[in-house]
């Protein structure tokens, strides 16, 4: 196999590797020997799907992984790309890759593995239908199958029905897809072109529904307990699967881990091997490593079998053996199930060929068991890379030690790095040799080497980010089918080890070898010691700032752009960059030269833009391009997406600047105070209107010295985001009281069950009252309004080209003091209205509005900002006259 389907294989069966906050089994501990231990009892897979990060049901996956010793994993149709985030600004595949993080930190902590299909999240549905009008349905089938293939559960756990039961459109369209891939998957005659594995049909024996499922209170014909306290872990799979929940700390779903006993449940909803919900999940499946044995012919076949009969015998007497201060009590079992495996997998592989799946099976099996026996053998593999970021063609050292923490010699040891990148390594002293000859207990060896990362080699962006999207589709590329379905990458840099173990009283040494990835270990002064993922990336980054601008069309005037160069090569750079502008625009100066130091350095290099006379409505794109005095050409920047409890990711992109002329007016002269919230732009957005508008902080927020002020705009969630708003809030509603205006974005159930607006108000349940289709009607109530008049006259012209979504979390009931604006439709609903109502406040004016504009705004939509432009021009004279009949 090659390495790239060497770290999928060890990503599917065995423990995930420690990253970010989730604390992870600790390697080489009695702990981690019991949990594999567990797995090796017998051969269980489950295959949960659903449709986003935070549907799985983490207390059956903790109780299945960490309970039972099932092989589980988790298949997300989507990433979760299309959501709000709530702990910085990514949105759409920026916050996909954090969410594919977080889920990948909550399967370090539950045991499970993690899969994905090639959907993207487009935003909230209401139908399957109109799920399956962005996803193409057999595009998306043919994904899960691919993961089913690959996984081989013997059951599936669809965490939806597959009905309107399910409520979200998408939720509906993964129960679909799970209930056709359990059939499909079956098929010799579906997929077939699939490469590998992919091509081979695999029967799952059951397809269960999880009780998510349903709405409201169920009965389980399957009860799964999940308060039983784990020994092992310290702790129940509840609390556990509490731990995994909260790491979706961009959905605000930290979650308590309370004591005792509870259950989560199933009902049978297919099989294949017929039995009740009484017989339990395994009820009727064969689960032993021994039915393996079964496609074997003849005389081979009893002798294959009678091995993997003598491997579950020993992996029992392992079990049996492992003691808690002294676990290498378990290593002459496990040495010689490891013996078994391998001699059964010869006679397979000697009757059946490399390629049967049963092979695949028992490599799958011999590598469990190896980890096991390392891990009760106390032997540490461990690979550091001497720096984080690296540039093509540069040298890193690669230091590669095994630590013989048990009682057993270990002999013939030897290490070599590796980068799936490419190019040689050397070895850092001359004279090392290359084997040590023995390592005795407690000891340590060591191989420092360098490593040459080839001038030519990628960058280490995401396979499934290396295109553009085929709409709401990623795409995969058809030489990437090793990485298809898996959350990231896998490693570019680590090493193998190959060391002979002497385990007493197995009559042979015991020839092993472990692959792992390196990583990049420093001290924080303050926090301690850490560890990153060490990551090729760019020599040269350049980027622009901002990346998306609002332009009025009557503004000739000339502002500035700035691009953003850092090196991270590990010598100087110099040359020239140069910002490319469409036809009728002006750059001064054409070009800057650049002279940085060796990384990390940057640079930050102003040029002056101005439209000239002919510049029309519209998007205009300026690019940004560096050239070094080498000849090399630089046009993309590099941004990591870097939070404390998820592995850090690169992201790439175009350097440009994205500029929407739009015939816009503000009311002169007026000053914002902006509340920010979560993910939102739309303080900038004022800015680049040519709005004089500051960032209202906690100081001021904490005072209620709001007198500097005309309005107040509140971001997106920024009751739930923010405390110190909700504490704010009788300062707010007395700055309209005595004149201000007031504009508060959508926020969720907080905001109407905390009473924080003027008037009663309340929000639907759910699903929340919303309208997802963004070419969905528009209908003005009063078309005078001066909310649509006022200084810029809204037509239908300004709801063209929306992305996503009109809006969300609208007022489902208000008191008559407010006025709605807009009448908004999803196809096949009734009208609804709370998507922007007005209310005067004593003096003042107050306006809560539901329409996505943070959306709305990063795609540089012409009517949201004119919008928006004038909630924020709006006055209580204004709106009072309106109120009483004087339209202007």
């Amino acid at each position: 196999m090659s390495r790239a389907q060497i770290a999928i294989l060890c990503a599917a069966v065995l423990l995930l590797p420690n990253f970010g906050a989730a604390q992870a089994v600790e390697p080489g501990s009695v702990v981690e020997a019991g949990l594999l231990l567990r797995q090796l009892t017998g051969v269980k897979r489950v295959l949960m799907m659903g449709a986003h990060p935070d549907d799985e049901d983490t207390n059956l996956l903790a109780a299945m992984a960490r309970g039972r010793g099932a092989q589980t994993a988790y298949l997300s149709l989507t990433r979760g790309d299309g959501g709000q985030n709530l702990i910085g600004p990514e949105l759409g595949e920026g916050l996909g890759v954090i969410r594919t993080g977080e889920l990948e930190a909550a399967r370090v902590l539950d045991g499970g593995g993690q899969y994905f299909t090639r959907a993207f999240d487009y935003g909230y549905s209401k139908s399957a239908e109109e799920a399956f009008q962005h996803w193409p349905r057999d595009e998306v089938l043919r994904d899960a199958v691919w993961v089913i293939r690959h996984f081989r559960p013997q059951v599936i756990v669809s965490v939806w029905s597959g009905t309107g039961n399910d409520g979200h459109g998408q939720h509906q369209a993964a129960g679909i897809i799970a209930n056709e891939a359990f059939r499909a998957a079956a098929d010799p005659n579906r997929f077939r072109d699939l490469p590998g594995l992919g091509g081979q049909a695999w029967q799952t024996a059951k397809l269960f529904h999880s009780v998510r499922a349903f709405r409201g209170p169920v009965d389980a014909p399957i009860d799964v307990p999940v308060g039983v306290f784990d020994p092992l872990l310290g702790r129940s799979h509840l609390q556990l699967a509490m731990d995994s929940r909260s790491q979706h700390r961009s959905q605000d779903m930290g979650s308590p881990q309370p004591l005792g006993p509870a259950t989560t449940g199933l009902r049978l909803a297919d099989t294949h091997v017929g039995g009740s919900d009484a017989e339990g999940i395994f009820g009727r499946i064969d689960t032993t490593i021994v039915s393996l044995a079964a496609e074997v012919p003849g005389a081979d076949g009893t002798e294959a079998r009678a091995l993997l009969e003598q491997h579950r015998s020993e992996i029992a007497a392992a079990s049996e053996a492992l003691d808690v201060l002294h676990p290498e009590r378990a290593a002459p079992a496990l040495a010689r199930a490891l013996l078994t495996v391998r001699g059964a997998r010869a006679i397979v592989e000697g009757r059946l060929g490399a390629e049967h799946v049963a092979v695949y099976e028992l490599d799958r099996r011999a590598e469990l068991v190896q980890h096991a026996l390392m891990a009760v053998s106390s032997i540490v593999l461990d690979v550091r890379s001497s720096d984080d970021l690296i540039v093509p063609g540069q040298d890193v050292r690669v230091d590669v030690r095994l630590w013989n923490g048990g009682p057993f010699r270990v002999s013939e040891a030897s290490a070599e790095p590796w980068s799936l990148a490419g190019g040689p390594t050397l070895p850092l002293v001359a004279d090392l040799p290359a084997e040590v000859r023995a390592i005795e207990p407690g000891g340590l060896a060591a191989w420092p080497n360098v490593l040459r990362v080839p001038s030519e080699a990628q960058p280490d962006e995401q396979y499934f980010l290396r295109s553009l999207r085929d709409g709401d589709m990623y795409r995969w590329a058809e030489e990437d089918s090793a990485v298809w379905g898996m959350p990231r990458n896998p490693s570019r840099i680590g090493a193998d080890a190959r060391f002979t173990l002497h385990v007493p009283d197995i009559g042979e040494p015991i020839r092993l070898q472990r692959s792992r990835a390196a990583r990049f270990v420093a001290v924080d002064r303050v926090t301690g010691e850490f560890e990153e993922l060490p990551l090729i990336t760019s020599e040269l980054s350049v980027s622009m700032a901002p990346s998306g601008m609002a332009w009025p069309l009557s503004d000739r005037e000339s502002r500035e752009i700035t691009v953003v160069l850092r090196n991270e090569g590990t010598g100087p750079s110099s040359g020239e960059v140069t910002l490319h502008a469409p036809a009728g625009w002006t750059v001064a100066p054409a070009s800057r030269p650049f002279d940085l130091e060796a990384a990390p350095s940057d640079g930050r290099f102003a040029f002056r833009v101005t439209p000239g006379e002919g510049v029309s409505a519209g998007v205009h794109t300026l690019r940004a391009v560096a050239t070094t005095s080498r000849g090399a050409r630089f046009d993309v920047g590099t941004r990591m997406i870097d939070y404390p409890h998820i592995e850090r990711v690169l992201m790439f992109s175009r350097a440009e600047t994205r500029i929407s002329v739009v015939p816009v007016q503000v009311a002169e002269g007026i000053r914002v105070g902006y509340v920010m919230g979560s993910g939102d732009d739309g303080l900038e957005a004022l800015r680049q209107l040519g709005v004089d508008v500051d960032e209202v902080g906690p100081e001021r927020l904490a005072s209620g010295d709001f007198e500097p002020y005309d309005v107040l705009v509140l971001g997106v969630l920024a009751y739930e985001a923010r405390p110190e708003v909700a504490a704010a809030n009788p300062s707010i509603l007395d700055f309209a009281r005595r004149g201000g205006t007031v504009i508060v974005q959508y926020n969720r159930y907080e905001y109407a069950n905390g009473g924080y607006a003027p008037y009663a108000v309340s929000m639907g349940g759910r699903p929340v009252d919303r309208v997802t289709d963004e070419r969905s009607p528009v209908r003005f109530i009063d078309p005078e309004s001066p909310v649509l008049t006022s200084p810029n006259r809204i037509t239908q012209d300004d709801f063209e080209g929306w992305i996503q979504e009109r809006g969300l979390y609208f007022l489902k009931e208000w008191d008559a003091a407010f006025t709605p604006i807009l009448e908004l439709t999803d196809p096949g609903e009734p009208p609804k209205l709370g998507s922007l109502v007005v209310a005067p406040v004593g003096d003042g004016v107050y306006a809560y509005v539901a329409l996505s504009f943070f959306r709305q705004f990063d795609a540089g939509v012409p009517g949201a900002f004119r919008l928006f432009a004038n909630l924020v021009s709006l006055k209580a004279t204004d709106w009072n006259r309106a109120a009483s009949g004087e339209h202007p």
